[in-house]
């Protein structure tokens, strides 16, 4: 398998809906997230290798290789670091002024003699440190996406200060009204109006600076790209190799330019100082998983690979047995989508077979742990360089087309 990267430019406010009702006789008002979730990146990304190759098409056999490619991302990209959500477990005072700012941490604590909870067994409450309940503050929103390099500091058990400008918020939203046109007349027709809602991808708000004074662009909004890492096999690498071109992602055909990046992957790379810290967990030694984009599990908030009664399992073949000891995440979120290709059945060896006699159509609304979901573990026993190694940003869900999709991208570190 070769694995390339991808930048893409939008040109349009991305539309990326949710699933809310929206068309004629249901909605008039588009509702949108705020970021493309992975299965339309994933798809999108399909779409436009097929238009960039005439020769592949979705109904055809031999196009199924190319079309199974792993599609991990978007990730927002400032000056080539790439940019993570901020993580559940972080809980900010607020403050403006650098000295008073703090990001509290939440970890998993221990129960008292008389306390109680109806968390599973083997699960612990997870909770604001003692020290947190002396400053008697109302907490905020910490910054959405955090610099990669300020990330590796978090996962690392270090403070975090949210630097004017450092990081950066969601996407500024631009909502179009719109109406539709008689063919006949070319008039408006009488009460079909309707609003959408798109994200402004090429520029993303910088956190602590203030957007309505007259400081320049570049001060207020960060010149964003977006990254996307595709695991192909070798065969079909010279279709991506032709993507080079503008196509929709999203609804609405909203255009965004999708070119082949030349760089050596080092922005999806673990960091060195990550791998250092577990290459030192020993047995019973904490280890903590961050979602980097949204997870889908068989069973709800909990990963398929954990068994149901010790909570324990390994989330890659050959890495360590892990034990869950504590969960901040929040609410779940749906996903759902229609399928322009006919339906697919996993078999037994977890490949997709096409099945003729189904046809395209909607797909089930399932649930997600959104991103920035944290998991503590303890180490029961393996390697845990191997997280390093093999697991960074990559993804721990439980069905392999989730994977190729890109739910459920992971960062490791320690607490």
């Amino acid at each position: 398998m070769s694995v390339t990267t991808f930048r893409l430019s939008a040109h349009d406010p991305i539309i990326a809906r949710d699933g809310r009702p929206f068309g004629e006789g249901q909605g008039n008002r588009m509702r949108g997230l705020d970021w493309p979730l992975p299965s339309v990146v994933a798809g999108s990304f399909r779409s436009a290798l097929v238009k960039a190759n005439l020769e592949l098409d979705f109904q055809n056999k031999p196009s199924l290789g190319p079309l199974r490619a792993e599609v991990a991302g978007a990730l927002p990209l400032v000056d080539g670091e790439l940019h993570l959500p901020a993580p559940a477990d972080c809980v900010w005072n607020g403050e403006k002024a650098k000295d008073k700012s703090k990001a509290y941490r939440i970890e998993p604590s221990p129960m008292n003699d008389g306390d109680g909870c109806d968390l599973p067994d083997g699960l612990r409450p997870v909770l604001l440190p003692d020290d947190a309940g002396m400053d008697n503050f109302k907490p905020k929103p910490a910054p959405a996406w955090w610099p990669m390099s300020q990330g590796v500091e978090w996962l690392l058990g270090r403070e975090v200060q949210f630097e004017e400008g450092g990081f950066l918020e969601t996407p500024s939203r631009e909502v179009r009204d719109h109406v539709r046109v008689d063919s006949k007349t070319g008039a408006a027709e009488e009460g079909l109006i309707f609003t959408t809602s798109g994200l402004n991808l090429s520029r993303l708000p910088r956190h602590g600076v203030d957007h309505e004074n007259k400081r320049p662009l570049q001060e207020r909004f960060a010149e964003i790209k977006l990254s996307i890492r595709v695991t192909i096999d070798e065969k079909s690498l010279g279709y991506a190799d032709n993507l080079n071109s503008w196509s929709p992602l999203g609804g609405e055909r909203r255009l965004i330019h999708w070119g082949r990046d030349d760089d050596d992957l080092s922005e999806w790379k673990c960091p060195a100082k990550i791998k250092e810290a577990l290459a030192k967990i020993g047995d019973g030694g904490r280890v903590r998983m961050v979602l980097a984009s949204p997870a889908i599990f068989d069973h709800g908030w909990r990963p398929g690979w954990l068994d149901e009664t010790t909570l324990e399992g390994k989330p890659f073949g050959d890495g360590p047995t892990l034990r869950l000891v504590g969960v901040c995440n929040g609410r779940w979120a749906a996903v759902s989508g229609w399928a322009l290709a006919p339906h697919a059945r996993e078999r037994e060896d977890g490949r997709r077979r096409v099945v003729p006699h189904d046809r395209p159509g909607s797909k089930a609304i399932r649930r997600m742990v959104p991103a920035g979901g944290v998991y503590f573990f303890e180490k029961v026993e393996g390697d845990a360089r191997v997280l390093a190694d093999n697991g960074w940003l990559k993804s721990v869900s439980d069905a392999p087309h989730d994977k190729r999709d890109g739910f459920g991208l992971a960062v490791w570190g320690v607490w």
